[in-house]
């Protein structure tokens, strides 16, 4: 997966993991901020990507799987989505 790798000021790691469409777009801004490319290829869900879910946006990740299935059924992007309402490892 696009796995980006930032070591802030405060000597604190943080990484963003991107689809490579997404990589891709932002790769000239995130080197230039001082973001380092520490593995290509593709996730299993984009950071970027995800922020536009509902069950990221509201938090429902915990939720039980009746709640996440019925959120997930109204989403538009539902036929795109790898995750579906389930959790990954």
């Amino acid at each position: 997966m696009p796995t980006w790798k930032l070591i802030d000021t405060d000597g604190l790691k943080h990484f963003q993991h991107l689809c490579g469409e997404c990589s891709g777009r932002k790769e000239t801004v995130l080197a230039a901020s001082g973001w380092r490319l520490v593995r290509p290829g593709e996730p299993v869900s984009c950071r970027d990507c995800t922020l536009k879910c509902q069950l990221t946006a509201a938090g429902l990740w915990g939720a039980e799987d009746a709640i996440r299935y019925a959120v997930c059924e109204q989403c538009p992007e539902l036929g795109a989505c790898e995750l579906k309402g389930r959790y990954f490892c």
